[in-house]
């Protein structure tokens, strides 16, 4: 089975997160195993985000836990060249929401991709998606631009 990011990784700047928890990781590993060949005592294990643990977990899958399977990791995910789509919303989603609008992309794309959620209360409400090569605005704000010809007719009647 071939390594998907997670959708808790969604951002080009969660992905850098991870990338520098994971060279973070690898440095103190390596400085640990130099102090306890000279018999000095190790620093302390440094923590990392939830994000970086699912990462390894997925990149692991059936592997076994190593050294190499995290530098391995890490030189995947430098290498990782996806596209960023950028989503606008009036408001930004909540945690649980992002998450399933990851996924959604992704199942709809059929493509890993990064996505950036911006916030832009002057929407009104609805979404805009700009993609490497295309715009779709589906924004309240856009619907009412389109009918403006059609708003005057609506204000008299009423």
């Amino acid at each position: 089975m071939a390594f998907e990011l997670p959708s808790s990784v969604y951002s080009p700047e969660l992905l850098d997160s991870v990338i520098y928890e994971l060279e973070q990781y690898l440095a103190w590993y390596r400085q640990a195993k130099v102090q306890q060949k000279v018999g000095a005592r190790p620093p302390a294990e440094p923590s990392y985000s939830a994000e970086t643990s699912q990462v390894i977990k997925a990149w692991l899958s059936d592997k076994k836990p190593s050294m190499t399977a995290i530098e391995e990791l890490q030189a995947h995910l430098k290498s990782l060249k996806l596209p960023v789509v950028h989503v606008t919303l009036a408001a930004l989603p909540n945690h649980t929401q992002r998450t399933q609008l990851v996924d959604w992309f992704r199942a709809l794309a059929q493509h890993p991709m990064l996505i950036s959620f911006v916030a832009d209360r002057t929407l009104g409400g609805g979404i805009v998606v700009r993609t490497p090569n295309r715009i779709f605005d589906m924004s309240w704000r856009q619907r009412l631009v389109e009918g403006r010809s059609k708003l005057g007719e609506i204000v008299t009647r009423v």
